[in-house]
């Protein structure tokens, strides 16, 4: 046995045959530590990755040589502690994913080493030497470009002027015959902020002429504030970068660069503290008594009932303690309005997580929070790995809402993170909501998984809630209405904006129309890519795929008849703001979807702008139907509320009791009562009818006896297989094939069920075809080592396929 350092290594390479932990030896004047990064030679290529130290060993029951050892200490800085080690080992084990797709979910994108392949050429060939060999024209064609590029060019550089398939082909040869050679070239990707400041030097004997009028401004500057930002100098007291040369020559002021953080949160004045009502204070009281207990604790609180003042101050004591807070939000539409409330009660300490932030100011807020100069962050799903070392509670606020589950490998769900890290590392853990998730009701009424239910039945200074009104939209069009908007849709608009107040029209759709279709033939507009009709968007008169992202102008004559007959079907938010527009010509609009919040800080700038009443009626998508809060709104109409009822999904209806509730919960928030019109084609559905009376518990009471009649979750769990392909009859094969190796599998499993394999809802995005099964177990350990089984057999049997596995699916699409 030899006494050597051994470092055991993650390395950076997405495959399942290197998903494991590989051996290094540690070179003798290199200091590591667990959790920092490394390159180290990989394969037999030996090319170099990057790589994770996850365990140090200082000896070994093999032969030394046999090892490779680290080239590189990239940072010593602590990137994964031993407990988010430990989460990254779990999220393997419970979403069949690769140890360094768990990572990379964890760590910021940019801090990761960009590889990159360069190509040169080896001698002095010339192209037309090439063609009178006989040799493909392309091969030719990269010489001379790489010639023109002076020698040596990137991968992505030949991509962008070459197909692929025909470009890698043509690579392998060149390197073949010697012409060409590879490259390897790493490169950090994280960018580190300087910003220059200024400071007196010899100031003993300065002497300055009477007409250099900016010399002594900026003098003046400098000795009344020492270390004044250098742009600001230049940019609020105009003084010109010749002059800065000048004094920095004659030696009267020094220039230093220091390190400093983009932080985006903007600078706000102290919140008073606000006095807890009854309710609140009864609420955290027993908050505060489960987690003593070491229980986690669904909070349900109706609309309006102050749930984000009891987040701050369970937060608050945590950080008396020493600890830090994560406060967790659905989507980035919401975390301006909640940094807002967190930044105004602790200031500089909060740090802020989401993808609207730039790759720079994300890698900045990472480093606040892992040095400790933040402690409280404020975030959408990823923000639930944020680094601290030294957690005291997590918050996830909005707990019912689907967008906390990713859609990507590796798919995890940040409630189920937050209940792993919560006991990893022993924090508390809160879920709220004013209308939860059926599993986590139904979990916590029964105390399963360690959850207890505390409530909140009333609205803060018990404010009514609105009033909610149905109306049956069959109706409107036997009397001849056939606008967008019922009579009394558009009495109430009348009545709110007379007496200046604010509303909001809420519609699940962006666009102007849901499809365009031809009324002589019955032609619809489809995406040539993706099996699914084209939206018509009136601002650019154009048609797009909501799904792959294609777009075409929008056709005058049909395109298979010639006919003129044009019609668009369906309602989008584009078309609710025009047909406003032309019914209330004098009233400003804005229109929050996802159209209008591609730039950054775009829901910001929305939101504010409605919050200081520069427009009376916003209009929008779900983004606008939950956790915000304005005072002055006492509207909100809900333009269609059959969208999630006709999806084929088992939680259509407790998604129309949520967008319902949570939609009209924005409604009569201040000291004006509020009032909620909901149009409906199914008026009578019951899911309307417990939103009309505020009943949560009815709904609940009555859905989950349909939940366990038919055995859905939470009295089973889900899983889905996506297979996919741009060949539909290896698609096809491929699903059946699954089916054969899942049946065999599940003979193992009494209660295993399985349906399919069939066209998945959505059969094809993206120009690739999908087929899904389904598979439903009693327990969630079963369905894991079923399906653990079918990824080691699929991986290695089913070629030309893409094969997605999702465990506990939210989207069924």
């Amino acid at each position: 046995m030899d006494d050597v350092r051994i470092a055991q290594i993650i390395v950076d390479n997405k495959c399942k045959e290197t998903d494991k932990i590989y051996s290094y030896l540690i070179p003798e004047d290199m200091e590591i530590k667990i959790g920092c990064r490394v390159i180290v030679p990989f394969g037999r290529s030996n090319k170099k990755v990057e790589g994770y130290v996850v365990g140090i060993k200082d000896s070994i029951d093999f032969d030394k040589e046999r090892l490779k050892t680290i080239v590189k200490l990239v940072s010593n800085d602590i990137f994964l502690s031993p407990n988010m080690l430990k989460l990254v080992a779990w999220m393997r084990e419970k979403y069949l994913c690769y140890y360094i797709e768990a990572i990379h979910s964890i760590l910021p994108s940019n801090i990761r080493i960009k590889n990159t392949y360069y190509y040169e050429l080896n001698n002095n060939i010339k192209p037309t030497e090439l063609l009178k060999e006989g040799y493909p024209q392309i091969m030719t064609e990269i010489v001379y470009f790489i010639e023109e590029k002076g020698g040596s060019v990137s991968r992505e550089e030949l991509r962008e002027s070459f197909s692929d398939n025909a470009l890698d082909k043509a690579l392998r040869k060149l390197l073949k015959l010697n012409i060409l050679k590879r490259l390897q070239k790493l490169k950090k990707q994280e960018s580190i902020k300087y910003e220059k400041y200024i400071y007196p030097a010899n100031t003993i004997n300065v002497k300055i002429p009477a007409n250099a009028k900016k010399q002594k401004l900026l003098l003046d500057l400098v000795l009344t504030d020492p270390g004044i930002e250098l742009s600001k100098v230049k940019k609020d007291y105009g003084i010109a970068q010749e002059t800065i040369n000048s004094m920095l020559i004659k030696g009267y002021i020094r220039i230093e660069e220091k390190e400093v953080y983009r932080l985006v949160q903007e600078k706000l004045p102290a919140e008073e503290r606000k006095i807890l009502t009854h309710e609140q204070t009864k609420a955290i009281k027993e908050i505060k008594r489960y987690f003593s207990e070491g229980q986690y604790v669904l909070l349900h609180g109706v609309t309006g009932s102050g749930k984000t003042e009891i987040y701050i101050n369970l937060i608050e004591e945590e950080l008396r303690k020493g600890k830090q807070g994560i406060i967790l939000v659905p989507e980035i539409a919401l975390t301006p309005q909640m940094i807002r409330r967190f930044v105004s009660r602790f200031g500089d300490t909060v740090a802020v997580l989401h993808s609207g932030l730039s790759d720079g100011e994300k890698y900045d807020e990472w480093r606040r929070i892992s040095q400790g100069k933040a402690r409280v962050v404020v975030g959408a799903r990823s923000a639930v790995f944020a680094p601290f070392n030294n957690l005291g509670i997590i918050i996830i606020d909005e707990e019912h809402e689907s967008t906390y589950k990713s859609e990507i490998r590796p798919k995890y769900d940040a409630r189920e993170i937050a209940i792993k890290r919560s006991q990893i590392e022993g924090a508390s853990l809160l879920l709220g909501s004013a209308t939860p998730s059926i599993e986590n009701y139904y979990y916590a009424i029964n105390n399963i998984n360690n959850m207890r239910l505390v409530s909140i039945n009333s609205r803060v200074n018990n404010r009514s809630m609105p009033n909610i009104e149905i109306i049956d939209m069959r109706e409107e069009l036997k009397s001849g209405n056939k606008s967008i908007f019922s009579n009394k849709l558009t009495d109430e608009i009348n009545n709110t904006l007379n007496n200046n107040n604010q509303l909001i029209l809420f519609l699940n759709r962006r666009g102007y129309s849901t499809f365009v279709s031809c009324r002589s033939c019955g032609y619809v507009a489809k995406c040539p890519n993706c099996n699914i009709s084209l939206t018509y968007h009136a601002k650019g008169n154009y048609l797009s795929c909501h799904y792959c992202g294609y777009s075409r102008s929008n056709p005058v004559k049909c395109p298979s008849c010639k006919s003129s007959h044009i019609k668009y079907f369906g309602i989008g938010t584009q078309r609710v703001e025009k047909e406003f527009e032309n019914r209330f010509r004098s009233i400003k609009t804005l229109r929050m979807d996802a159209d209008t919040t591609t730039k950054k800080d775009s829901h910001k700038i929305i939101l504010d702008k409605f919050r200081n009443r520069e427009a009376n009626v916003l209009i929008g998508t779900q983004m606008i139907g939950k956790g915000h809060d304005f005072p002055d709104v006492t509207l909100v109409g809900i333009i269609t509320s059959d969208t999630y009822l006709n999806l084929p999904d088992f939680r259509a209806s407790e998604r129309t009791f949520q967008m319902i509730t949570q939609s009209a919960g924005r409604a009569g928030r201040g000291e004006k009562s509020g009032k909620v019109i909901i149009q409906s084609y199914s008026p009578e559905h019951y899911s309307l009818y417990y939103a009309k009376n505020h009943d949560y518990v009815g709904f609940y009471k009555d859905e989950i006896k349909l939940r366990e009649e038919m055995d859905y979750p939470p009295f089973s769990h889900l899983g889905q297989i996506i297979i996919s392909g741009y060949n539909e009859e290896k698609v096809i094969n491929a699903a059946k094939e699954s089916a054969r190796i899942i049946n065999k599998i599940k003979s193992r499993f009494i209660d295993m069920k399985l349906w399919g394999p069939s066209p998945a809802p959505l059969s094809k995005i993206n120009n690739r075809y999908r087929w899904q099964l389904i598979l439903k177990n009693k327990t969630e350990r079963g369905l894991i080592d079923i399906l653990k089984d079918y990824n080691d057999y699929s991986t290695s049997k089913l070629k030309d396929v893409s094969i997605s596995v999702d465990i506990n699916p939210l989207n069924m699409l």
